[in-house]
C-alpha cells in the first residue's frame, strides 16, 4: 500500500473520528441540557416539600431527593418538541445548542466539574490513607486516627474508612464509630458520589450545588435516628458527644477534606446544631417495618415515574420514514426536501425511484446545464433534528427524463453509525 492511500486512509479515519465526537457532544449537550432545566424545577419542588409537608418526616425528607433520579431520563421528552408549553419552556435550549460552541462550553464545563470532583476525592483518599490506624479502637471497618481536631467522618465507597481524631474517651469514640458505621452500612457515601455525578452532568444547574448542605443535613438525620435506635445508645450520651466534637471544631477549623465524606458534626453552623439536638432529645422512635415498606413503595414510585418518562420519550433510533433531500450541484444554495414523495416516489434497500418530469420541474435549470443530482433518503433520528443514517444517490442530470428513474441507494452504515444508534 502506497503512502499516499495510507495518508488517505488516515484522513477519513479522523474525519469521521471528528464527526462522530461533534455527533456526540451536540447530542449530550442538548438532552442533558434540558436535564438541567428540568431540575431546577425538581429541586424547588424538593425544597418546598421538605420544608413543609414533610419537615417533620425524618426519612420522608430523604425521601424526597429521589426525585432527582428520574430526572436523568427526562433528555428527550416528546413534550419539548410537540406541546405548546414544552417549545415555550425548553425550545430556547435546543437553538443555543444549534451552535457548535455552546454544546463545546457544556461538555468542557463537564470535562472541569468531573476534574475537580475527582481531584479532590482523591486528594482526600491519600491523606486519610496515610493516617496511623488506630490501635485503641476497632470496627468492622478501617479505622484512622488523625492527630488533632477535626470532626469524625467516613470516607471511600469501596473501601470505607472511618478517621476519628485521636484523644477521644472510649465512650466518646465508640458513639462516634458507631455513627460513621451507620453512614456506610445505610450507603450514604454511595448516595454522595450520586449526586456529585449527577452535579457533574448538569453542572450548570447551580442549586444543585448550593444544595449538597440540605442533602448532607437530611443524611445525617436518618443516621442519628437510625444509630440511636439500632444500638440503644442514650440521647443524652449522643448530644454531648456531638457538641464535644462540635467544640473541636469550633477550635480547629473547618477541615477542607472532611467534606468529600460523611462527618459526625458536619460545620454548618450554630442554627443548624441547634435543630439536630433538638430531633435527638425528642426523637420518636420508628416503625422498622413501615419503613421497609415505605422504601418498597419508594422503589415502586420511582420506578414507575422511569416508566413513564420512558414510555413518553423518543427511543433511541425513531425511522424518519419516507423523507427525502434532493440536492443539484448546479445549484447547491437550493436543497428540496420532500415529504409528501412528490419526487422520490420510493425507495429500498437496493435503489430510489425518483419521478423525473417532477424532479425537472422542480429544477428546471438542469435541463440545459451538466450537474450531477444527490439523493439522501430514510435514516433515523435520536431527537427532531438530531440523527442520520439512512441511504444515498446520485446521478447525471443527462441521464433523467420524464419517466420514473431508478438510482443505486447506498444503504451501507459504518462502526460510526452504529455506535450512535446504540447510544
Amino acid at each position: 500500500m502506497s503512502e499516499g492511500a495510507v495518508m488517505q486512509g488516515m484522513l477519513l479515519f479522523f474525519n469521521e473520528l471528528y464527526g462522530f465526537l461533534e455527533f456526540v457532544c451536540v447530542y449530550y449537550s442538548t438532552i442533558l441540557g434540558f436535564c438541567a432545566i428540568i431540575s431546577v424545577l425538581v429541586l424547588g419542588i424538593i425544597m418546598t416539600l421538605r420544608s413543609t409537608l414533610f419537615s417533620g418526616s425524618t426519612f420522608g425528607k430523604g425521601a424526597l431527593w429521589c426525585l432527582l433520579i428520574p430526572v436523568l431520563f427526562c433528555g428527550k421528552l416528546h413534550a419539548f418538541f410537540e406541546t405548546r408549553a414544552g417549545v415555550r419552556l425548553f425550545y430556547w435550549w435546543y437553538l443555543l445548542c444549534s451552535r457548535r460552541w455552546i454544546c463545546a462550553v457544556y461538555f468542557i464545563g463537564m470535562i472541569v466539574a468531573g476534574t475537580l470532583f475527582i481531584t479532590r476525592r482523591k486528594k482526600v483518599w491519600n491523606s486519610v490513607n496515610r493516617l496511623p490506624d488506630s490501635k485503641d479502637h476497632t470496627s468492622v471497618f478501617v479505622i484512622k486516627e488523625f492527630p488533632g481536631h477535626l470532626s469524625s467522618f467516613c470516607v471511600g465507597c469501596f473501601k470505607p474508612m472511618i478517621v476519628i481524631p485521636k484523644g477521644l474517651s472510649g465512650a466518646e469514640a465508640d458513639i462516634v464509630i458507631k455513627h460513621e458505621e451507620t453512614h456506610i452500612k445505610l450507603g450514604h457515601l454511595w448516595i454522595l458520589l450520586g449526586y456529585d455525578i449527577l452535579r457533574v452532568l448538569l453542572w450548570p444547574n447551580a442549586f444543585l450545588h448550593l444544595c449538597i448542605r440540605y442533602l448532607k443535613r437530611d443524611l445525617e438525620e436518618i443516621c442519628d435516628a437510625v444509630t440511636l435506635k439500632v444500638n440503644g445508645i442514650d440521647p443524652c450520651d449522643y448530644g454531648e458527644t456531638i457538641i464535644e466534637c462540635a467544640k473541636r471544631i469550633s477550635r480547629a477549623g473547618r477541615e477542607s477534606y472532611s467534606e468529600s465524606g460523611m462527618p459526625f458534626t458536619w460545620d454548618d453552623g450554630y442554627g443548624f446544631l441547634k435543630k439536630r439536638l433538638k430531633r435527638i432529645v425528642n426523637r420518636r422512635a420508628y416503625n422498622s417495618e413501615m419503613l421497609i415498606g415505605g422504601a418498597a413503595l419508594l422503589l415502586v414510585i420511582l420506578a414507575t415515574m422511569i416508566g413513564v418518562i420512558k414510555v413518553n420519550s423518543y427511543k433511541r433510533t425513531n425511522d424518519i420514514g419516507m423523507m427525502s433531500s434532493v440536492c443539484y450541484a448546479g445549484n447547491l444554495d437550493k436543497i428540496y426536501t420532500d415529504f409528501d414523495q412528490a419526487v422520490v416516489t420510493d425507495f429500498d434497500d437496493e435503489y430510489i425511484y425518483v419521478d423525473g418530469k417532477a424532479l425537472l420541474e422542480k429544477y428546471p435549470e438542469a435541463v440545459s446545464e451538466d450537474g450531477w443530482f444527490y439523493f439522501s433518503v430514510g435514516g433515523y433520528y435520536k431527537i427532531p433534528g438530531i440523527g442520520g443514517g439512512g441511504g444515498w444517490g446520485e446521478i447525471d442530470a443527462k441521464e433523467i427524463d420524464e419517466g420514473i428513474v431508478k438510482i443505486k441507494n447506498h444503504t451501507d452504515i459504518d462502526i460510526w453509525n452504529r455506535i450512535i444508534m446504540w447510544l
